[in-house]
């Protein structure tokens, strides 16, 4: 009440500062309110973001079909154990990225699509051609072509991971799930990729 009085009985000039502020705080107030509309959610990602997803569930894809030829083809039971692993981890990770792109929808973002095997756009996509070589080989010919084949996979998914990790970086984003997604492909797929050339060396398969 005293400051409002002061204000009253200040000269115009003082005044009119005051009402003058007072009415951007308002106008800033109201802009904040408004920003935040009950009901109206953000969006969550760019489409950077989205198409980062649905590219790697294609890629995790390929990856699920090529753990699906050992069993049948090998006789190394360290390599169907570590075939078994590579397809649970790739079926779970899938499961988070469409979760993600569920919320994203759910949000009013229209989720791109992505042709399966599309090798241009993703690095370490192997062709029809090349996965149909691995399905056909057996033996220590399979173990090569297949270790091979998931070696260059693997490293397609760090490239992949790798700019998403940079797309990040550059904009200061921190998108939901993704960042904590992006982080255990690349310490994952790191240490498999370490332990298949180790192989490819200690069997004598090339490396």
């Amino acid at each position: 009440m005293t400051r409002l009085l002061l204000v009253a009985s200040a000269p115009p000039f003082v005044a009119s500062a005051f009402r003058r502020k007072i009415s951007c705080l308002l106008l800033l107030f109201t802009a904040g309110v408004s920003a935040q509309t009950p009901g109206v959610k953000p969006a969550l990602y760019t489409t950077g973001d989205l198409l980062f997803l649905t590219h790697m569930i294609v890629h995790h894809e390929q990856a699920i079909d090529l753990a699906a030829l050992v069993p049948s083809r090998t006789t190394r039971q360290e390599l169907i154990v570590f075939a078994g692993q590579v397809d649970k981890g790739q079926r779970v990770e899938i499961d988070q990225m469409r979760s993600l792109l569920e919320l994203a929808a759910e949000r009013g973002t229209k989720v791109p699509e992505h042709a399966r095997h599309d090798v241009e756009s993703m690095p370490g996509l192997l062709s029809a051609a090349r996965m149909k070589a691995i399905a056909a080989a057996k033996g220590s010919k399979f173990d090569r072509l297949w270790l091979e084949g998931m070696i260059e996979h693997h490293e397609g998914a760090l490239t992949m991971g790798r700019a998403q990790q940079r797309q990040q970086f550059e904009s200061g984003r921190q998108p939901y799930g993704i960042d904590v997604l992006v982080d255990e492909i690349l310490v994952v797929q790191r240490a498999e990729i370490t332990t298949m050339k180790a192989w490819l060396k200690t069997w004598g398969l090339g490396i």
